[in-house]
């Protein structure tokens, strides 16, 4: 800013509060990945979108298939193809009509004064390249409320999505999700990474969520037979440890903290050495790293807390 003085130091420096200092390290990133002459970020600052999934079965991995019901087709759990995991949900439509397919009943979606956003998805395989499917948001009597686009089914799974806002003040109710036929035919599709959230606000996860997706991912019960939720990720860094793998003197890595790392403002980690922070630090932008030469390997993990 131009009209920035060194007495507005105070809005730049991070003075921690008392509840921030002492609390507990809730967050980690574990790494392992060669370095360069060019700095690189080793971790940065994201808390991305906190979400949960409702279905219970969303990866199709539990052998209980029971909560998606066949309507004019047949549906069965098979492992011969699968966008997540190793297995989908392969539906056989009956060729009797369009809307051939699977629906999935949610848990009631609680009253709320103010609006609720719907967002259902998951992915579809057609056994050949042929055929069009879509997906449907239903009131709990199969009224369509939402739909997707037709999607033309291929030999690579594709995502589907629709949603749905459900008006401020209105009572609370069970929908379904369908996933059928866009027009008849006797192509069978596999389903996979099935997904249904409800918001307050209007952030449609477009990323699919269970709770084996990873670092920060859980299932609230048991795996694959339970809802799933992704956890915000880290917002402050509190803490290091990196070893640089190296055995050669100069391939001296280099790190540094809400800055681009470089030979002369970072810390240095000789070949073959360990540095760790041995106090609570406090960074809220990145993690940055540059070797000095060649393209040592280092390894460790950052700490940190949400908030």
């Amino acid at each position: 800013m131009a009209n920035e003085r060194h007495n507005d130091a105070r809005e730049w420096e991070i003075d921690s509060s008392t509840r921030q200092s002492v609390h507990p390290y809730t967050k980690y990133s574990p790494f392992r990945t060669a370095t360069s002459t060019t700095a690189a970020n080793l971790l940065a600052i994201d808390r991305g979108e906190i979400a949960v999934n409702w279905v219970t079965n969303p990866r199709i991995e539990a052998t209980d298939v029971s909560m998606f019901t066949a309507t004019g087709a047949t549906v069965a759990r098979d492992t011969g193809q699968a966008a997540v995991g190793s297995a989908s949900l392969l539906t056989n439509p009956g060729n009797a009509g369009a809307g051939e397919g699977f629906y999935w009943v949610s848990p009631s979606v609680p009253f709320s004064v103010t609006p609720q956003h719907l967002t259902a998805q998951c992915e579809v395989r057609g056994a050949s390249a042929s055929g069009s499917v879509k997906i449907q948001i239903t009131d709990a009597s199969g009224v369509e409320l939402a739909t997707s686009a037709d999607t033309n089914l291929t030999t690579s799974f594709a995502q589907i999505t629709a949603s749905y806002s459900i008006a401020g003040s209105t009572a609370a109710a069970t929908y379904r999700v369908y996933v059928v036929s866009a027009a008849n035919h006797n192509i069978n599709w596999y389903t996979d990474k099935i997904m249904f959230e409800v918001r307050e606000d209007t952030n449609a996860v477009s990323t699919y969520v269970d709770g084996a997706s990873g670092l920060n991912y859980e299932w609230s019960g048991t795996a694959n037979a339970s809802t799933s939720r992704k956890r915000p990720a880290m917002s402050v860094i509190r803490g290091i440890q990196i070893k640089n793998e190296s055995g050669t003197s100069a391939e001296i890595v280099y790190v540094s903290f809400d800055s681009t790392a470089s030979t002369t403002t970072g810390i240095s980690v000789l070949a073959g050495a360990t540095y760790e922070s041995n106090f609570p630090i406090d960074f809220r932008e990145n993690v940055s790293i540059i070797s000095a030469s060649g393209t040592p390997t280092v390894s460790g993990v950052v700490w940190g807390v949400n908030g």
